[in-house]
């Protein structure tokens, strides 16, 4: 009995063993393995960030890409972990074609101590949008998102038009209102005075002046914007290359900006007119784009000017002042036109010159040399 029993004893000791042993090894593994993810992951973390920040780059030059080819990477550190990325980029004139520009990155970290034969490589496929989303859509040739005071038209000379001038080349279908605004009460009050429309005013409660707002202050804030002065006497963007103007102050036009393209924001103390007494077409200025009257006094249409594109008269939400009052006392033509949507929209991303990159597809992996 008492061999037996040593036996037994014996016998659990060696299993205790066994055990011991086998919990031991694994807790080795699984610490192993931990230490293999924590490093993946940190891996995976820097070839991201390596992606951002090339994009970044590519935002401030857009030949970037063509610089750091797959021969040619571009090679930084990130976390204490070496990164090598590369690029590849595909022009697409988006204006011409509609068709977005594309990228692909190739990003590469560190695994371990020192860049060697294991690593781990993001692959992501970028489309590249231009600055322009908060440009916002044409509803209409005239919007007015906010209320208004006074609304007062002389005569039947003015026109506002949501039908786009039969040059402009827009779809046969491609007709707005006249006029949006975002109440009831505006467009009673605007059909009281019985303006000269080629439809009905719609109403939109949804219409808002945001993100409106935002784009103008992204766009003060760029290096491309003009400021319109008494001084200026240079042109008004082309059909090429639009702009974006802001008007500062009393502003005169001469004979050499009879025609603009882009944006025109005219805020608060901001006064435009055009006059030119050698070529005797005072007031003949037209303007292909968006408009952008912004917690202006008022919007004075005497003259004759034409705007192609859109007329957006609006408030910000800070604006104490009165309501803004409208005159369409003179030939004012405001004439809705994809075109002019187009020029605004470009004109925005040439002040901006600041991508957006939707990510079309990503892989992540652990490579060998």
């Amino acid at each position: 009995m008492g061999r037996a029993m040593l036996i037994i004893c014996a016998g659990v000791l060696i299993a205790m063993g066994f055990v011991s042993m086998s919990t031991t090894g694994t807790s080795k593994m699984l610490m192993q393995q931990n230490v293999e993810y924590a490093e993946y992951t940190m891996g995976k973390n820097a070839a991201h960030t390596a992606i951002q920040i090339a994009m970044q780059k590519i935002n401030q030059d857009e030949d970037w890409p063509n610089q750091h080819g797959e021969n040619s990477p571009w090679i930084t550190t990130i976390q204490g972990l070496e990164v090598r990325l590369h690029a590849e980029f595909e022009k697409n004139d988006f204006w011409e074609t509609g068709e977005h520009d594309l990228l692909w990155f190739n990003s590469k970290a560190q695994l371990g101590k020192s860049f060697g034969d294991k690593f781990v490589e993001v692959k992501s496929h970028y489309q590249m949008r231009p600055f322009y989303e908060l440009v916002p859509d044409f509803t209409g040739a005239l919007q007015l998102p906010t209320d208004i005071g006074n609304f007062n038209v002389d005569g039947t000379a003015h026109e506002i038009n949501g039908t786009p001038p039969a040059e402009s080349g827009c779809e046969v279908d491609d007709i707005k209102p006249p006029v949006v605004v975002n109440s009831v009460e505006t467009k009673d009050k605007i059909k009281l005075e019985d303006p000269n429309l080629d439809g009905d005013i719609e109403v939109d409660p949804s219409l808002n002046y945001e993100p409106t707002d935002e784009l103008i202050e992204r766009l003060h804030n760029s290096n491309n914007a003009i400021l319109v002065n008494s001084e200026y006497s240079s042109e008004l963007g082309t059909a090429e290359n639009p702009g974006v103007f802001f008007i500062d102050g009393d502003v005169k036009l001469t004979g050499n900006q009879s025609t603009g393209y882009g944006i025109m924001v005219i805020r608060a103390g901001g006064n435009l007119e055009y006059e030119d007494h050698t070529l005797s077409v005072a007031g003949n200025f037209t303007f292909n784009g968006l408009i952008i009257f912004e917690n202006a006094y008022d919007f004075d249409g005497r003259g004759t000017p034409t705007i192609n594109g859109s007329v957006l008269v609006g408030s910000t939400s800070d604006y104490t002042g009165d309501p803004i009052d409208i005159d369409l006392g003179g030939d004012i033509t405001i004439n809705y036109d994809c075109m002019g949507e187009r020029y605004a929209k470009m004109a925005a991303d040439n002040a901006v010159q600041q991508n957006k990159y939707t990510k079309q597809v990503s892989t992540e992996s652990v490579r060998f040399n």
